[in-house]
């Protein structure tokens, strides 16, 4: 499958084009477009993975909206003089740099109100953050996931089955295929090694697949180092896609890390933000009608299946 420029390719959507409604409230492609290009700066990636990296956006652009939603509905919108706050140190911090409001609006070819929405954003999520990250909260979650924070690092093995260029080969075959490979091995009939020299595209094919120590939030793409450290050692998992193309991933072996909660306090702070966000957003779905108009491709409600664009995608 080609591989796209994803900056570029988002750009040609009308970023002025409804691609979702929270209650009364419109998600403009703008806003999608402005998250993808962000998240992809310099990188480029096949069609299917900006599909699923725009479900991705518009899902978190939706999340924020339900969130500020919910806070309408329980009284504790932000203050005026909290938002007068927020406006004037943004103001600084363009001034700073030498510029204005208007020729931030217009670089970010955001309106007023996208603006008055951020802001009003940046004061409640800081003030709820504050308070569901407590301190006994972040302690727990250190505990449940330690493995993800503490620096333990896997020595991994993968077979990679990329994408041909000239597309001859769906996303769903190479998925197929890997789910049949890993059947094999799984039954005996192949070792992983073997495996990864017959099929894999990728250069450690010749090392019987071996990749070496991965992190859990580094080197490789977060797809693959989510899906790899999932699994116990010697474990294989199922198919993984990422923009590289499908992976089987094994565990070889387990290297616990020794960092404490106070070396990694502002990541687990990060994931529980994350955490409450979804919270908040499926709360607040209860009351909040969310439509898709089916201009971007979307998630189905709850889960990760990808509803496509109607029509061309872009």
């Amino acid at each position: 499958m080609a591989l796209i420029a994803a900056a570029s390719c988002v750009r040609a959507a009308d970023p002025n084009a409804v691609v979702a409604t929270v209650g009364s409230d419109p998600v403009r492609a703008g806003e999608v477009q402005r998250l993808v290009a962000k998240a992809t700066r310099g990188k480029k990636v096949d069609s299917d993975s900006l599909r699923f990296l725009q479900a991705e956006a518009l899902e978190e652009i939706i999340a924020r909206r339900l969130v500020l939603a919910y806070a309408r509905r329980m009284g504790d919108t932000p203050a005026e003089d909290e938002l007068a706050a927020e406006r004037a140190a943004l103001k600084a911090r363009l001034a700073a740099r030498r510029r204005s409001i208007d020729d931030f609006l217009k670089a970010e070819s955001l309106r007023q109100s996208d603006l008055d929405r951020q802001s009003a954003w940046n004061v409640l999520w800081r003030k709820y953050v504050a308070r569901y990250a407590t301190d006994q909260r972040l302690a727990s979650y250190f505990a449940a996931h330690h493995r993800e924070y503490d620096g333990t690092q896997l020595l991994v093995s993968h077979i990679l089955l990329r994408p041909s260029a000239d597309g001859a080969k769906t996303t769903a075959e190479l998925l197929k295929q890997a789910a049949e490979i890993r059947g094999e091995i799984v039954a005996g009939k192949l070792t992983f090694a073997d495996a990864a020299r017959k099929y894999s595209a990728g250069p450690s094919r010749r090392d019987g697949g071996r990749l070496g120590l991965i992190g859990r939030h580094g080197p490789q793409d977060e797809t693959f180092s989510r899906a790899a450290f999932a699994l116990d050692s010697g474990q294989v998992s199922q198919p993984v896609k990422t923009s590289f193309g499908v992976h089987l991933i094994r565990c070889d072996e387990i290297k616990p890390g020794t960092k404490k909660l106070a070396d990694v306090h502002k990541e687990l702070e990060d994931a529980l933000s994350e955490e409450l966000l979804d919270k908040l957003a499926k709360t607040q779905r209860e009351y909040t009608p969310v439509e898709y108009t089916g201009v971007l491709p979307h998630f189905k409600p709850g889960t990760h299946m990808l509803e496509p664009a109607k029509g061309r995608l872009q």
